[in-house]
């Protein structure tokens, strides 16, 4: 009889209903919540309840992509392994989290498995570049987002989420030169941003730069210093134009629509994706759950990109 009645039950919340499992050697891929937030922006707070509003959200994008051409949760085994252990955010807890992060995505890499990570704001970014370094010395990141994120340290102690690729730079765990951040803009001027960025070494392709391109010159562009290298994919859902993604941590009117996004983000197909990181929804501030949705679709469009 107990045999019989345990179909009768699931887990509270998977995104897109995945088996709720910690079985990395035995899956392609894991969704991993990461449920933090510095706090530091003086009112848009919230980027710590993201995970699970993409989850809540990804309900919908299943059944979308469930008549899809290529669903990737059919090619690939995915599961979702819940939330690194961490009740929440503040700067005075950063490195705690990142400490249990940097745990975290070890382990799942170690049994070759595919972190997906859903976060948070851009601080998370760096204890998994930390874990992915480990295992891939020569990873560039390919970081689509409307700022840098890459900012001057007021100290070396300085860490939040205007930092991580600062931090990054400075201790030599990516292959900064290689790397490129897309989409960088400001609603006045990102000049001193993408100069700083450049100075550290990074490439910068502002969308000023992109938009209205064909998406197979942005998508050459984009690429061209990353062919053949493990690339670590850090995607910020501030990349978007607020109308189409409200919900996030620093709203930057002029970006790309949801259809230019997601295109381009396709057209990455074929690169050496070893990690995945979807970040900045702030549920707060999203409008009928329009942005987690969003997100949840770039997530699939992330697995996607492995599953081929």
């Amino acid at each position: 009889m107990r045999t019989e009645r345990e179909g009768l039950f699931i887990p509270p919340l998977t995104f897109a209903r995945l088996p709720y499992s910690r079985d990395f050697s035995g899956s392609d891929a894991a969704i991993i919540g990461l449920p933090f937030d510095c706090g530091s922006h003086p009112t848009r707070l919230g980027a710590r309840l993201g995970p699970n509003a993409i989850r809540e959200q990804s309900v919908l994008t299943l059944e979308l992509v469930e008549d899809a051409e290529h669903d990737p949760l059919q090619s690939l085994t995915v599961i979702d392994a819940g939330d690194v252990n961490f009740p929440g955010g503040g700067l005075a807890a950063i490195q705690t989290f990142y400490q249990r992060t940097e745990e975290a995505i070890q382990t799942v890499l170690e049994q070759d498995c595919l972190p997906v990570t859903l976060g948070g704001d851009g601080a998370v970014m760096l204890p998994q570049l930390r874990a992915v370094h480990k295992k891939y010395p020569d990873v560039a990141v390919l970081h689509f987002d409307a700022h840098t994120d890459c900012y001057p340290l007021r100290s070396n102690n300085h860490f939040d989420n205007a930092t991580p690729f600062t931090h990054a730079a400075n201790e030599g765990i990516l292959d900064v030169a290689n790397s490129v951040h897309v989409g960088t803009r400001a609603p006045v001027d990102a000049g001193d941003s993408i100069r700083f960025t450049r100075k550290t070494g990074y490439r910068v392709l502002p969308w000023r730069e992109l938009a209205g391109r064909a998406v197979s010159e942005v998508a050459e562009d984009i690429r061209s210093s990353l062919n053949g290298k493990p690339v670590y994919l850090c995607f910020d859902m501030d990349f978007f134009d607020p109308s189409v993604a409200p919900g996030v941590a620093t709203p930057t009117p002029g970006g790309p629509t949801s259809f230019e996004g997601l295109e381009i983000l396709k057209a990455m197909q074929g690169l050496n994706i070893v990690a995945c990181d979807i970040n900045t929804v702030s549920p707060p501030y999203d409008v009928n759950g329009i942005t987690a949705q969003l997100a949840a679709t770039v997530a699939l469009e992330c697995l996607s990109l492995t599953s081929s």
